[in-house]
């Protein structure tokens, strides 16, 4: 675990973290990311939304791995700045191309509302391919601090 600051705690704070291709190691890493949201100083409603995204995100990672990509470690970083929360997820996998509007899949369905999920709770969703890895990059606006 890495924890960068910049140079006001208040102003810009990151943490590095590196995931195992295991889907039971998701929920220990998000709790350390949901640890450093709250020590920055955000709410309940922003804490809750970027967990819920970031273990959607982490295991999509893991589950869509293939090959190689099993043995390769998931890096997260996580920006927390006055306005706003930034989850950058890369991962291994052969990619996707990103829906503008992702679609709830039929209720029957077992699967396919990750991204919708994703989609629905963050402010702004990106995802990169490239040839090192692939990143989805989750941003969260912050409601305003009253001083």
């Amino acid at each position: 675990m890495t924890m960068v600051e910049g140079p006001a705690a208040t102003s810009t704070a990151a943490l590095e973290l590196e995931l195992a291709c295991d889907i039971k190691e998701v929920r220990g890493t998000a709790d350390k990311i949901k640890a450093f949201l709250i020590a920055q100083g955000c709410n309940s409603a922003e804490v809750a939304d970027c967990d819920l995204a970031l273990v959607e995100a982490c295991n999509n990672a893991i589950e869509h791995g293939s090959g190689a990509a099993q043995n390769e470690l998931v890096h997260i970083v996580t920006i927390c700045r006055r306005d706003e929360i930034e989850l950058r997820i890369t991962d291994h996998t052969t990619g996707f191309i990103l829906p503008d509007s992702a679609k709830l899949p039929r209720p029957e369905s077992e699967t396919g509302r990750g991204l919708y999920l994703i989609q629905t709770l963050m402010s702004s969703v990106d995802y990169t391919r490239g040839p090192k890895g692939n990143t989805l990059t989750l941003v969260k606006k912050r409601a305003p601090v009253l001083a």
